[in-house]
């Protein structure tokens, strides 16, 4: 059976195999909120006595008024958190959703949570149960799969974004797309190698469907703009990356693209000539990794979100920190949320013909089949520091 996912199929699974646990997968009831974050437990921490109490804190700001039961104008926020496969990382999405709700401030989009058990059918019935209680717009479609659905089904009969890029084209009327795409990345990097002044591109590849249709991605991309390009598979086993030297040097190029995950990228760098610039995707790097660990990264690059690589842009410092418990593929999925909030008060207000914003996932615009684009920010590695690269010039 082909698998749902989409970049957020790299995404998703990374995150399912990697973290640890961030709420319980078990099912929840529907929840209510005016957009914000759900109450906690507030510990005093221990104070030494003998050392004058801290200032007071600031007075609160008023809270806003909960939705009430019952049809009511509201934001629906529909996603697969009661999915014992993908609840944290749909988790991962509301809690930025939510955290940028409560950026907004008191004149916020209502926003209602509908936790459905799956990414399929499930969200189908909750999207008319959502507009049937007044939903202006919808938010749903985690997975490719997901918003694929939604896209065949009568459901978009008011805006309706989706995370994920659907199969269909076009896409309903009132349909937007936003997604994490491995294949946009992969074109933008090819951008940048292009930028930098090459035209003869080796790309190293590993066999599996993500990593294929990247490297497709950036071959598109490097034959429309530059050229030759000749790719090498890796399978990944640590005993072939001493042959991929030979392997590079019998084939003629001035750069190098890996589309490889993170371990195969740090288990080929050392093999690879210092003389040739290497450039690669987010799939290869963990920009949240101890700098002993991204040390061996030292002049590769690649594109990032600004969450990752430029947090002291206002338009990424504004929003909290993701939870220091989640991965980093999670804190991904935990950027869209906040952007996704921040595109669904656009669509109710913006004129979209010359949409433009700062998001934290990316400078996004929107094109002429209603996706959602996003440019993202050259980056590398300063001493295993993920930072952003300066312009060319």
């Amino acid at each position: 059976m082909p698998s749902p996912f989409a970049r957020i199929d790299a995404i998703l699974l990374a995150a399912l195999l990697a973290a640890p646990p961030a709420f319980s997968a078990d099912a929840s009831p529907e929840t209510t909120t005016p957009s914000g974050l759900a109450p906690t437990t507030v510990v005093t921490p221990l104070r030494d006595p003998s050392q004058p109490p801290p200032p007071a804190a600031a007075p609160a700001a008023p809270a806003r008024a909960p939705i009430p039961a019952g049809p009511a104008p509201h934001v629906a926020l529909i996603l697969p958190l009661s999915s014992p496969a993908l609840g944290r990382v749909a988790d991962a999405v509301r809690l930025g959703f939510l955290a940028a709700g409560e950026v907004a401030g008191r004149n916020a989009l209502p926003v209602r949570v509908y936790p459905a058990a799956d990414d399929g059918p499930a969200v189908l019935e909750l999207c008319l149960k959502a507009q049937r209680e007044g939903a202006v717009l919808v938010v749903a479609g985690l997975t490719r799969d997901g918003a694929t659905g939604l896209a065949r089904s009568d459901c978009p009969r008011q805006p309706t974004l989706v995370l994920n890029q659907p199969q269909e084209e076009p896409m309903p009327a009132k349909m937007y797309s936003i997604s994490l795409s491995a294949e946009q990345e992969a074109r933008q990097a090819a951008l940048l190698a292009i930028n930098d002044g090459w035209r003869a591109a080796i790309v190293i590849v590993a066999p599996t469907p993500l990593a294929r249709r990247v490297a497709d991605a950036f071959e598109r991309e490097w034959g429309r703009a530059a050229g030759e390009a000749r790719r090498v598979t890796f399978a990944g086993g640590v005993e072939e990356a001493p042959a991929i030297k030979e392997r590079i040097a019998a084939l003629r190029g001035d750069m190098v693209f890996l589309a490889l995950d993170q371990a195969t990228t740090r288990a080929v760098r050392p093999y690879i000539s210092g003389s040739l610039p290497i450039y690669t995707t987010s799939l290869g790097v963990d920009p949240r990794a101890d700098a002993t660990v991204n040390v061996d990264l030292e002049g590769v690059r690649y594109v990032d979100m600004p969450w990752f690589v430029q947090p002291d842009h206002p338009a990424v410092m504004v929003y909290p920190a993701a939870p220091a418990s989640i991965s980093v593929e999670q804190e991904r999925l935990y950027a869209l949320g906040i952007d996704a909030y921040r595109l669904s008060s656009l669509l109710l207000q913006a004129d979209l013909k010359s949409f433009s914003l700062d998001g934290v996932t990316g400078r996004i615009a929107l094109d002429a089949d209603r996706h959602f684009t996003r440019t993202l920010v050259p980056a590398g590695f300063d001493s295993g520091r993920a930072v952003p690269l300066a312009p060319a010039q």
